[in-house]
């Protein structure tokens, strides 16, 4: 007897020190110099264990039909999560939702380095990654898209749930659930009270409450006039990312607001044309044209570079935010021994908050980019650069200050899209100044934080 799931192969990778299985459906036949979707499945507690085919169930095994096959040539990713695991520690049948989780589960993880593995490794679309899951896998896909938007083209989450109160780092990505309105396992407030919090953002999320449907609506979203025509015709938008992040921003930000970046050379050509400020200078001006935006970067800057000048470039012009940018040549100068101590560097960075703050400032502070874009670990001031990344965690901590995390989000950027074996060309022009990809990443991430920092109560 032929075995069904004979189109699948099947791989495993280690992460968070267990190993995760996955089988993967290949797209035939494969046209040489051709490059595919490939859409990542999340199953459901019902498909856990270690046997590496109950995950294949529902979506999987759809997509593997010759007639899905020739409509939908993709590949089908379907990594499986142990027994007694779960892709997030949401409570599944629970009415209201929790914080989101501080780091992925390690079903998450190594769903995660199947991800990585198989963009590296086959020839998939990276503007045409795609994300559904259901019932346990509704809420890792909510999940693993509020923590890595930049990722992927479309998300369909099926009877899950997620953080509503994140709900903006979902900006400017397509989005479709799925629900049954009498799901007695997944309450479908879940889906309701996500939908209705994007709605309130000013997003158009594809909402479709099945009427009388219980806990099997994935019956529905993966039927032939499901979600399936809808996911395959989005791409990856980082643009319209970048606008509606900023769009939110505007829209957050008191009256008459003036927001200073200061920092180094990445911020003084962030200035220019194309660059992150000026991205988000000319977002900003087509829904708040009265907001000032103040450049305040100097090329080789160091934390006590900032600490000369930032009276005369920054307070002169009473900001009432400041997005502060350093770390970078900190650490690279160590190179020709003028790099900054560590006690220097976190002494100077707080005296510099604490200043700002005091004239009425609300600080956001990002963390060093990357110096290289090899994996980490792999390039020569990884281990320093990471040393005063947690600095700058710390000085933010210690006055509740927002944090925008570019070196994570760099990090994880790079590790689903960067596959070659140079230290450049993905984020960075040379491993460190931004191009024209990278330039959209920060002023993304900028404006986000920023958002958060108009709301942040908690000092």
């Amino acid at each position: 007897m032929t075995d069904p799931d004979a189109a699948f192969l099947a791989g495993e990778v280690a992460a968070a020190a267990q190993t995760t299985r996955y089988r993967l459906l290949t797209p035939e036949p494969l046209e040489p110099g051709r490059r595919y979707p490939l859409v990542l499945f999340l199953h459901g507690a019902g498909e856990r264990g270690g046997d590496n085919t109950k995950q294949l169930t529902h979506f999987p095994r759809r997509m593997a039909s010759s007639a899905r096959r020739a409509e939908f040539p993709c590949y089908v990713l379907a990594p499986q999560c142990p027994e007694d695991e779960r892709w997030t520690l949401d409570e599944w049948g629970a009415t209201t939702s929790r914080p989101l989780d501080a780091e992925p589960t390690g079903p998450m993880a190594g769903a995660i380095a199947a991800l990585h593995e198989v963009t590296r490794m086959h020839a998939v679309d990276p503007e045409r990654v795609y994300l559904t899951g259901l019932s346990m896998g509704g809420y890792g896909a909510v999940q693993l898209a509020l923590r890595h938007a930049d990722w992927f083209a479309a998300v369909a989450p099926v009877c899950g749930g997620g953080d509503e109160r994140e709900a903006a780092r979902l900006a400017g990505l397509p989005l479709s659930f799925w629900h049954g309105d009498v799901d007695r396992a997944v309450p479908v407030i879940r889906s309701r009270d996500l939908v209705s919090a994007l709605r309130a953002l000013g997003a158009s999320p594809e909402y479709h409450e099945l009427a009388g449907v219980g806990h099997d609506a994935w019956n529905h979203a993966y039927a032939d006039d499901g979600c399936l025509p809808w996911l395959f015709a989005q791409r990856r938008d980082p643009v319209a990312r970048l606008n509606e992040a900023t769009r939110l921003l505007g829209e957050a930000l008191p009256p008459n607001a003036r927001i200073a970046f200061l920092g180094d050379s990445i911020t003084q050509s962030g200035a220019a044309a194309g660059g992150y400020v000026d991205l988000m200078r000319r977002a900003l001006a087509a829904t708040r044209p009265e907001v000032s935006v103040i450049p305040a970067g100097i090329s080789g800057n160091r934390v006590p570079d900032l600490l000369a000048r930032y009276q005369r470039d920054v307070l002169a012009a009473k900001p009432t935010h400041v997005f502060v940018y350093i770390g970078i040549n900190d650490v690279w100068h160590s190179l020709s021994g003028r790099g900054t101590s560590s006690a220097e560097f976190t002494s100077g960075l707080t005296k510099l908050c604490d200043d700002l703050e005091a004239h009425g400032a609300e600080i956001v502070l990002a963390t060093a980019s990357v110096i290289g874009e090899l994996p980490p670990g792999q390039n020569q001031l990884d281990a320093k650069l990471d040393e005063f990344v947690g600095l700058t965690r710390a000085v933010a901590a210690s006055g509740n200050r927002i944090v925008c995390d570019l070196h994570g989000v760099f990090d994880a950027h790079l590790a689903q899209f960067h596959h070659t074996a140079e230290a450049e060309g993905t984020l960075t022009t040379d491993g460190v100044h931004l191009n024209s990809a990278g330039n959209t990443l920060v002023a993304t991430e900028a404006a986000l934080a920023l958002r958060a920092a108009c709301s942040n109560d908690g000092r």
